[in-house]
């Protein structure tokens, strides 16, 4: 055998090697996409659950919010004009108050205390 017969049938090998690696990829590859899609399947059920449940929730919760309003309407608004006078309040009383005194000076000559030293 030469060298050449030697290389023909190395690549050779190494064709067949590349062919079952690449066989051995898609297989996998393969595998794992169909129980991807088996998985989005059965999430595409719990979704549309959730979804419908939602719609039904808000169809509820707008319904209630709005009885409500209706029949709260009139604590809602002595409740916003009893905030309003304490904030109208709050804002004269805080808008009243006097500048604070300034600080007493502290003349130069006083000498500063030093630690002693343990």
């Amino acid at each position: 055998m030469n060298f050449q017969e030697k290389m023909l049938e190395n690549t050779a090998d190494f064709r067949a090697r590349a062919a079952a690696l690449a066989n051995v990829a898609v297989t996998t590859a393969r595998t794992r996409a169909e129980g991807a899609a088996k998985r989005v399947d059965a999430l595409k059920g719990s979704f549309a659950a959730l979804t419908v449940a939602g719609r039904e929730l808000s169809k509820v919760a707008r319904r209630h919010a709005a009885r409500f309003v209706k029949e709260n309407s009139t604590l809602a608004v002595s409740a916003g004009k009893d905030v309003s006078a304490l904030a109208r309040n709050t804002y004269a009383t805080l808008t009243q108050r006097a500048a604070p005194k300034k600080a007493r000076k502290v003349s130069a000559t006083r000498k500063r205390v030093t630690r002693k030293a343990a």
